[in-house]
């Protein structure tokens, strides 16, 4: 069996680490970051970079919630909309229909 120079690994592991933080770093920033500014941004761009609904589904209902948050209620029914457009569930029709009644 031929060993593999512990330098050449430890490379290898960085590149590998670095190179799925990159591509992974807009969904888990729309799913953990605390500031709203970067939250909403990462989300967006989350958007983008799926069409699997099951994703688009809780990235959306993420922006939703941010925009909630932020005050923009508008922009949060919006996006609850096309949370439930990427995949309907209940507990997400509630939360756009409950923001809806405050508007009214």
């Amino acid at each position: 069996m031929r060993r593999i120079p512990v330098p050449a690994m430890a490379v290898a592991l960085v590149a590998l680490l670095s190179a799925r933080e990159a591509s992974a770093d807009p969904l888990g920033q729309c799913a953990h970051q605390k500031d709203l500014d970067k939250k909403i941004a990462a989300c967006i761009e989350a958007s983008k970079s799926t069409s699997y609904p099951w994703i688009l589904q809780w990235v959306y209902r993420d922006l939703a919630r941010a925009y909630r948050e932020r005050g923009e209620i508008q922009r949060a029914i919006a996006s609850y909309a096309q949370s439930l457009a990427a995949e309907e569930r209940e507990p997400v029709r509630r939360e756009m229909e409950e923001l809806v009644l405050l508007t009214q």
